[in-house]
């Protein structure tokens, strides 16, 4: 009996540890196409000796809340927008990003929207700079989302 129950044990173990080692596919692509746009604005940042805009950048969903289940949130701030105690900072002006996503069929497009965002006179402005959009398409052979593209525009 003690043999079934180290035996059960054994088992129920393996697969909570295995289970727990499974990776959510949807954070990694979010996580992936910020990767790739802060680089991007870190080698141009480079050039224009402009640190400061890191300094004050925030992640947000399409909600306006703080997005803070990636991984690298060291690189950011998290921040509620409409949150009273946060209106002194967002006066002084913050740099955000807003990821927006959107999955259609088997393409899944991650927009990451570039904004500079103020708080005045009982008013949110929110002045748009461009932005990023990363292309995913999952490929049924290899059962993965692969990345098929990522473009940056500005205004």
């Amino acid at each position: 009996m003690k043999r079934v129950f180290f035996i059960l044990g054994i088992l129920v173990y393996s697969l909570k540890l295995h289970a727990q080692q499974s990776n959510d596919e949807y954070k990694t692509m979010i996580d992936s196409a910020i990767k790739i746009k802060y680089i991007q604005l870190q080698d141009a940042s480079k050039r224009l000796n402009n640190k400061y805009y890191f300094e004050k950048l925030y992640l947000l969903n399409e909600q306006d809340q703080a997005l803070n289940y990636l991984n690298p949130p060291h690189k950011f701030k998290l921040i509620n927008i409409y949150d009273a105690q946060n209106r002194k900072t967002i006066s002084k002006g913050i740099y955000a990003w807003k990821i927006l996503t959107v999955l259609n069929k088997n393409q899944f497009k991650v927009s990451i929207m570039d904004f500079y965002i103020t708080y005045r006179n009982h008013n949110y402005n929110f002045s748009n700079s461009g932005g990023s959009e990363a292309i995913f398409k999952y490929n049924c052979n290899k059962e993965v989302w692969e990345l098929v593209g990522f473009k940056t525009s500005g205004i």
